[in-house]
């Protein structure tokens, strides 16, 4: 069963319950105010007949009967009885005699005030009044009773009339609710039914089309959920053409070594007999540093390739200070060139090998054009590395973080192309930005900037 409809069946359950008890209500309120009345009426009746019956004079039977004429009207009974239960007088329908019981007769002998009670004479319902009258007649030393009964069969119809009237009111009620419910959740659950829809179709294409025909517009919680869904849908879009992007640069970037590679390994095997030992030595040598060459490179795309925004290692306060004082000391072990570190770095949130990783091949980096010395500037969260060497061309500054870019120049030199553009991923990953420029003096400087925390 579809959401809109379970919300509208749910919907219409309340509503039925609250009509329900609504109805129930008002006809039962509706019959405490009728009965009220009638109790009312016949008490009152009652007051009417004793007061009527102190002011008769006591000894002839035909007194009683004028105590009826006025009070009794159609569909009422009046009952005069004695304490053993023997009528003495009944006004009303003939046919119809009102049952003295038990409860009737204690009212006489007992001088209870009265008793309001229902009654069934021959099937029709009645509200009767039994209470006590003064001594009307000489042999009647004990008293004599009475009983006023109603009929009730006129209320009753205009109750279960007023019942019948509720339950098609109440059923077109829950029917309004139910379909006012549907209509609700079918708009309101429509930017879900688009949400699943375009997962279905991501699921059966793999094309991310989809995210820019979301609706935004719904209010509340369904809106922050198209919008969040249209921008993970942007990411995955933009992700996917950055793997397509990077496996088809990485093919082009894989065939010259690949092809010299095989190359050289087909000619010491059809010529190795027509080699001197110094070819020999040469192609194998060359071997090696192509197969080197295609280590690097495999590495450097894994590295690339490599989400760091999940990396296991945990973000931590790293002193940029330390950090570049242990990438010289590193880079003095192996390398012949003068590396220095100047400035005064601060603390930054990130994680520490990455941050190092890109430091690391900003200074190799710098190591390759160097003549003497590259420095490592630290100001803040800003991290300059500085070379002495020819600079970077003019029209070669915008690309140079680009994956795969080499100038002119770097032909000559080892490298994929690759090592500035592992630097722009991690920073950015970190929240920061990379540059790269020419220095007044000559040299090329080449550095990032990671966001520092106030404090």
């Amino acid at each position: 069963m579809s959401l809109r409809w379970r919300w509208a069946l749910s919907l219409g359950l309340v509503a039925a319950v609250a009509i329900g008890l609504t109805a129930w209500a008002a006809i039962l309120s509706a019959e405490r105010q009728l009965h009220g009345a009638v109790n009312a009426d016949l008490r009152e009746k009652a007051a009417v007949v004793i007061k009527s019956a102190g002011a008769l004079p006591t000894g002839s039977r035909p007194h009683l009967a004028k105590l009826g004429l006025d009070i009794v009207e159609e569909g009422m009974i009046l009952q005069i009885f004695r304490p053993n239960g023997e009528t003495v007088l009944r006004i009303g329908r003939g046919d119809l005699i009102p049952p003295i019981e038990t409860v009737d007769v204690e009212v006489v002998s007992r001088n209870r005030r009265w008793v309001l009670r229902d009654v069934r004479i021959r099937g029709v319902p009645f509200r009767m009044i039994t209470a006590r009258l003064p001594h009307l007649l000489a042999e009647d030393s004990s008293g004599l009773g009475f009983q006023i009964a109603r009929d009730m069969t006129r209320v009753n119809a205009n109750l279960v009339g007023l019942t019948r009237r509720m339950v098609p009111i109440g059923g077109i009620g829950i029917l309004l609710v139910g379909l006012t419910g549907w209509f609700l959740a079918s708009r309101a659950v429509r930017p879900v039914r688009n949400l699943t829809e375009a997962a279905e179709e991501i699921a059966a294409t793999e094309r991310f089309h989809s995210a820019g025909q979301l609706d935004h517009s719904a209010p509340g919680e369904i809106g922050r959920l198209a919008a969040a869904f249209s921008r993970m849908l942007s990411a995955l879009s933009a992700s996917r053409r950055e793997q397509q992007r990077l496996v088809s640069d990485a093919g082009h970037e894989f065939r010259t070594p690949i092809t010299a590679l095989k190359t050289n390994l087909e000619t010491l095997l059809r010529q190795d007999r027509q080699l001197s030992d110094i070819q020999r030595r040469e192609l194998l040598e060359a071997a090696v540093t192509q197969s080197n060459q295609l280590a690097g490179l495999a590495t450097e795309l894994v590295d690339l390739a490599t989400d760091v925004q999940h990396h296991d290692e945990d973000p931590t306060d790293i002193d940029l200070g330390e950090l570049a004082a242990d990438v010289a000391l590193r880079f003095r072990q192996i390398g012949p060139t003068e590396l220095s570190v100047t400035g005064e770095g601060t603390s930054v949130r990130g994680r520490r090998s990455q941050l190092e990783r890109a430091l690391g091949n900003l200074v190799d980096n710098a190591a390759k054009w160097a003549t003497t010395t590259v420095e490592i500037n630290l100001e803040g969260g800003k991290v300059t590395v500085r070379d002495d060497g020819p600079g970077i061309p003019k029209d070669d500054l915008p690309h140079i973080f680009r994956r795969f870019y080499r100038s002119r120049q770097a032909h000559p030199t080892p490298g994929s192309g690759l090592g500035l553009a592992i630097v722009e991923h991690l920073i950015t990953a970190h929240g920061g930005t990379v540059f790269a420029g020419n220095r007044a003096h000559g040299g090329a400087e080449v550095g990032f900037i990671l966001p520092v925390e106030d404090k």
